[in-house]
């Protein structure tokens, strides 16, 4: 049988970074189970630069998981190691933010092809 930490290693967790006003936030949640998004199960805010939420959520988290499924403003912007959190927080937080734009972008588009379409 696995102990509960080995079991909690294999988990991969959802972080969800937003903007709030003039700082940053994030929670964390465990990823969908049979279409049911569950409750955060920790967050924390306050700071001023993404990339010093990425390190609060490296410390946070770095302990008991390597990988993390992130999503930042609402939209899935793929998946990071903990390290890379640690090591280089304004390069991921400069990718996370290109990765963000381009999916809004896209969805805007999106949209707008959609609302053209309608009669």
């Amino acid at each position: 049988m696995r102990s509960a930490r080995d079991v909690q290693c294999g988990l991969q967790p959802v972080v969800e970074l937003r903007k709030e006003a003039a700082s940053y936030a994030y929670s964390v949640r465990a990823p969908r189970s049979k279409g049911v998004i569950p409750p955060s199960s920790y967050s924390n805010g306050g700071f001023s630069t993404l990339a010093d939420c990425l390190l609060d959520v490296a410390r946070a988290l770095g302990g008991d998981f390597k990988r993390i499924y992130v999503r930042l403003d609402g939209y899935c912007v793929g998946e990071r190691d903990i390290v890379e959190l640690r090591r280089g927080p304004q390069e991921v937080a400069a990718a996370l933010r290109a990765a963000c734009d381009a999916v809004a972008s896209a969805a805007e588009a999106g949209a707008a092809a959609s609302e053209a379409n309608d009669p």
